[in-house]
């Protein structure tokens, strides 16, 4: 009798406990108080839509325009009198002016010789047409590439001369300022520039806002000399571990042509293009499609 009296205590002290329980649960949710969300990143995984408008031309003013560009034909050594190889080295600083983020922005860059003919060679023309993914309200970027010169015009096949060096914009996809925080912003800083046998390596350091890990689309590095004009520039295209990730990070990138003579190193530009989603076509784009 006695040990059956202890059980219905023990249940009635369980009963209790459990009534308190179920009592401050529901407290708990009747108090008003929002339960914890776990926080969404709002960089979109797929390109989002805006105004399709010239680069030069945003809705509303202002665009994304041509600071400075500027070349440096390089020669190599030369075997029998003859060049051995020719590339030019180019380089453009963009900013843009608007108050808008410029998503996109097509890029093609023109040499030309002094009879106005296209100095480019054939397998550089693909190398000359890029796509800026993200420039922001005020933002400053890096433009840098190079390109081989045209060896049919001389009988000799000596290379040709480039004069003239224009940066073209095309299109871009217009975004208003409130939809910046889908575009991570990513602040570079130029470290150093070694050369060595004719390879030129810029060595930089990256910060970043984003909160996912994006899409590589290249880096660029823009050389300017003493008084502060563009001559010349890199681009690299082979993708580093922590490139466009969401952690601050040391990288470099290299290209097999030396930096122009008398450049300012302390005023080399680096740009890394980071977008939100990988390029139309992935590989196999179509021709005239961007190179990055």
């Amino acid at each position: 009798m006695a040990r059956t009296r202890g059980l219905m205590n023990q249940q009635a002290r369980w009963g209790a406990f459990l009534g308190l329980t179920l009592v401050l649960a529901v407290g708990a949710c009747d108090s008003g108080e929002p339960a914890a969300k776990a926080s969404v990143c709002p960089i979109p995984t797929s390109p989002p839509a805006g105004a399709a408008a010239p680069a030069g031309q945003a809705p509303g003013g202002g665009g994304v325009e041509v600071v400075d560009h500027g070349f440096t034909q390089l020669f190599n050594e030369k075997t029998g009198g003859l060049s051995t190889g020719a590339s030019v080295s180019l380089g453009a600083l963009l900013r843009n002016t608007s108050g808008q983020v410029a998503y996109r922005t097509q890029v093609t860059l023109r040499i030309k010789d002094a009879a106005g003919r296209d100095a480019a060679h054939p397998w550089s023309v693909r190398n000359l047409i890029l796509e800026i993914p993200v420039i922001h309200p005020g933002e400053q970027v890096a433009v840098g590439d190079r390109a081989g010169v045209r060896d049919d015009i001389d009988q000799f096949h000596a290379y040709d001369k480039v004069t003239k060096f224009d940066v073209e914009l095309g299109s871009a996809t217009w975004m208003p300022a409130e939809s910046a925080a889908m575009f991570p912003s990513i602040t570079t800083t130029f470290r150093s520039l070694e050369q060595k046998n004719s390879v030129s390596t810029v060595r930089y350091t990256a910060a970043t806002t984003a909160c996912r890990a994006t899409v590589f689309r290249g880096m660029a590095a823009v050389f300017l000399n003493k008084s502060g004009h563009v001559t010349g520039g890199l681009l690299g295209t082979q993708p580093e571990l922590e490139q466009c990730g969401t952690t601050g990070h040391e990288g470099s990138f290299s290209d097999i042509v030396p930096a122009p003579e008398g450049i300012d190193e302390g005023k080399t530009v680096v740009s890394e293009y980071c977008d939100v989603a990988r390029p139309e076509g992935g590989v196999y784009r179509p021709s005239g499609a961007p190179f990055n």
